[in-house]
């Protein structure tokens, strides 16, 4: 049995010197949807500054009184009354993240060469996650006039319910009423398929905590359920009332025991039955959301950690040597990833926030 080895990176096992070893077990492989459906912006650099801009032309107001005849003398553009479109702009200032790994040679000489790579894999899979992490930031820009808490809580520490349809409502409601995009048409169910139709939608994203209590509404239509043609995104899981949902790891607990009586209402707690823990779950439409781009391929959907994604993500690999005089004797490898990153809500009345509680499963 050979000794641990240690080196710049982890106490790594010599794995030259065991036998059948041939790979390593897999990672858990997040969901990370909070890039789906986002809109991309152009990255815009002056002196020391990044920053990313989107424009919108504001709607003009209808027109609803008659356009007289013009007599007499004909005036400049027959006396028309003219309006002034207004240009809307959102700004955000993008900053520059990432993360490496240093390897030294021993790494290659006594492990297999396949573990380089599944490194690699791993700072993909990291710089994914970070930037999902970010985008959670974002989301959580949210105007207060957009978040409804379960019930119409007045305060979180009163919030003693899991989500319900009266919250989904309540959110697809107000986008409605700002004449929010959808993402998606309306999909016509079959016989043949035994499927059911499903309504034109947004986007929502919760926990899946969260996710048993939406499967358990009334009017609920499993993913499974879908016509055949009705593409789905990974972590989808269903619909109701106009919304089609994602779950994810990192749509997490916001707050461990802040909510109101967890034992009375039967709702999860962390640490304590005194208190529920609460979730929020976000529902909104098309380019409510912005993230950047580097005039390169975006990625605006939902993938799972490990998945090759289009993204601005640079992954960087330096060999042992490349350092020159900060490494004389060639033992020093890096791998790195690193991104400039934006994101800003573009239209507050189209992003909504519900924030709840989830029901306690472990009875």
């Amino acid at each position: 049995m050979a000794t641990a080895l240690t080196n710049s990176i982890t106490d790594v096992s010599e794995e030259v010197n065991y036998q059948l070893m041939r790979g390593l077990l897999s990672a858990a492989r997040k969901r990370l949807p909070f890039f789906n459906g986002t809109l991309p912006g152009a990255l815009q650099g002056k002196g020391s500054t990044r920053s990313v801009m989107w424009e919108r032309i504001a709607n003009l107001s209808a027109a609803t009184t008659a356009l007289s005849e013009p007599i007499g003398n004909t005036a400049w553009q027959n006396g028309r009354a003219l309006v002034v479109p207004t240009k809307q702009t959102v700004n955000a200032t993008a900053a520059k993240y990432g993360n490496a790994i240093q390897l030294t040679e021993e790494v290659n000489l006594l492990q297999m060469n396949v573990d380089s790579m599944r490194l690699m894999d791993t700072l993909g899979a990291n710089a994914g996650e970070s930037l999902n992490e970010l985008m959670i930031t974002a989301y959580e820009g949210v105007t207060t006039t957009s978040v409804r808490n379960a019930d119409a809580a007045a305060t979180i520490t009163s919030i003693v319910d899991s989500i319900d349809a009266a919250e989904i409502k309540w959110a697809t409601n107000q986008v409605n009423r700002n004449s929010g995009m959808r993402f998606t048409p309306v999909g016509t169910g079959s016989q043949n398929y035994n499927s059911q139709p499903i309504r034109d939608a947004y986007y929502g994203i919760c926990h899946p905590d969260v996710e048993e209590d939406i499967r358990a509404l009334t009017g609920f239509i499993g993913v499974e359920q879908y016509a055949g043609y009705a593409a789905t995104m990974p972590g989808e899981f269903g619909t109701i009332n106009g919304v089609r949902f994602c779950t994810s790891e990192l749509a997490g607990i916001i707050s461990a025991d802040s909510g109101g009586n967890a034992t009375a209402a039967s709702l999860r707690y962390t640490t304590t039955d005194t208190a529920c823990d609460l979730y929020d779950t976000y529902i909104y439409g098309r380019e409510a959301v912005g993230t950047i781009s580097l005039n390169a391929e975006h990625t605006t959907d939902t993938y799972k950690m490990y998945e090759t994604v289009p993204s601005p993500i640079e992954l960087i690999s330096h060999a042992p040597g490349s350092a020159g005089a900060g490494d004389p004797y060639n033992e020093i490898a890096t791998i790195a990833w690193k991104c400039w990153f934006a994101a800003a809500v573009l239209n507050g009345n189209w992003l909504m926030r519900v924030r709840t509680g989830a029901t306690d499963l472990s009875s």
